[in-house]
């Protein structure tokens, strides 16, 4: 070789360098990555054990009814804390129900309801595409079809609508968001955010009536039923029935509203600072009672309808509105939920290792600590505790454990272990109860 030249002219070298390096970089890389000899997939299936092992605890979940319970997306038999199936809906629902008359399971989701079999494997669906809204009993959907509303009664055995009929000829309504923006709904009427109007439709004629209401709304001031929906505008209160073409109007003169809560289809607690008002369904009529500070929240009633608590930042008050007596109670918790007539539960997520936990308190009674550890409380105010009511059993699971006692603290037991935390616990329904 000439190194003359080649000192001569030095960036020959570098570029010969380089187209040396990388051909043999990319000689390496080539061999590698050469594809692995084809082998013949031995794959033929699903295993038959498999099979027959999901199709065996799938037919033993009806004699496992009111033990059943979705911890997070996986469903376990409360029992005996054993983990029937992993992720077993592909999700988590709002609620699920069985089905006895088909054997399947009636899934209510954002979007519509859907059927899945005993395995968790989904075989129909009413809405996705176009979300329908039911009457709350159930018998009857409302859904829009080329921009009109439609009716029809449901066959929940075949899973289908039946007796289908247009009852609106306007052609101005959206499918996708039909269901979301109907706050109420009866056999005669419903009630429709519409390009932001709320209008009274008329199942009957197809009528369209526009109502002066306020247009935010939240589900705390929508009846049980879905008939009814209080609320206030210009110093008045309102009650908007839907089967009513008019609203009935009561003044406020307790100032502006903070929270509502439903005590069932009749009655509806209304919280104004130091005043909590009961709205009487039947009479149409609003009593008071005072409260020893300021609030601005109300808790779900007791499982009786008897007790709620009230929350300010000052503290919580009990109200026994039986006897229309307020109590100011001290309880620094972050989640309450009744489990019985006059016991709820709470969590202490602090640092105070003497009250940090797991707690019960009945009314009338000091709180008890059941558990040194708490368990978690989600920024919404969710938690993974669920009350197994038929029998008399709580659920609820820390960061790593499920557990299970008595509404009254006995009979603690920690049922199984937990990868990682929960949001939810839900228990699997029974259909119609």
């Amino acid at each position: 070789m000439n190194w003359r030249i080649l000192k001569a002219f030095p960036k020959y070298v570098i570029a010969l360098g380089v187209v040396v390096l990388s051909t043999g970089l990319f000689g390496i890389w080539w061999w590698l990555k050469r594809p692995a000899p084809y082998k013949e997939s031995t794959k033929t299936g699903p295993v038959p054990a498999l099979v027959a092992s999901t199709k065996a605890k799938a037919d033993a979940l009806p004699a496992k009814l009111g033990w059943l319970a979705l911890v997070g997306s996986d469903l376990y038999d409360i029992s005996t804390g054993e983990l029937l199936f992993k992720n077993w809906l592909k999700g988590i629902p709002l609620r699920v129900f069985y089905y006895p008359e088909s054997r399947n399971l009636m899934v209510q989701a954002e979007r519509g309801i859907m059927r899945f079999g005993l395995d968790g494997k989904q075989d129909g669906v009413m809405g996705v595409d176009t979300p329908p809204a039911f009457t709350n009993d159930g018998s009857q959907a409302m859904y829009v079809k080329d921009g009109d509303i439609w009716v029809a009664g449901i066959d929940w055995t075949a899973f289908k609508f039946v007796n289908e009929r247009q009852a609106t000829r306007y052609g101005q309504f959206s499918a996708p968001y039909f269901s979301a923006n109907l706050p109420l709904a009866s056999e005669k009427a419903c009630l429709v955010n519409q390009q932001n109007k709320l209008l009274r439709v008329d199942l009957s004629t197809g009528d369209l009536k526009q109502m002066k209401l306020p247009l935010q709304y939240n589900m705390k001031r929508r009846s049980p039923d879905c008939k009814i929906m209080l609320g206030e505008e210009e110093g008045q209160l309102f009650v908007f029935d839907i089967d009513k073409t008019e609203a009935a109007m009561f003044p406020n003169t307790t100032g502006r509203v903070s929270d509502y809560q439903w005590l069932n289809n009749e009655a509806c607690a209304i919280l104004s600072g130091k005043t909590l008002r009961i709205f009487d369904r039947s009479s149409g009529k609003i009593g008071a009672i005072a409260l020893p500070i300021d609030c601005q929240r109300i808790s779900m009633p007791s499982l009786n309808g008897r007790y709620v608590l009230c929350a300010g930042s000052s503290g919580q008050v009990q109200v026994d509105l039986k006897t229309k007596k307020a109590e100011r109670v001290d309880i620094q918790g972050n989640h309450f939920a009744w489990v019985n007539d006059d016991t709820f539960i709470f969590s202490r997520e602090i640092p105070d290792m003497k009250l940090r936990g797991t707690w019960l308190k009945t009314i009338g009674s000091e709180p008890q600590r059941v558990m040194e550890e708490p368990y978690p409380v989600g920024y919404d105010k969710s938690a993974p505790v669920a009350l197994m009511r038929e029998l008399g059993v709580v659920v609820f699971a820390t960061r790593n454990a499920l557990f299970r006692m008595k509404t009254d603290g006995t009979e603690l037991r920690e049922i199984a272990k937990l990868n990682q935390p929960v949001g939810r616990i839900q228990a699997v329904e029974m259909w119609g109860r």
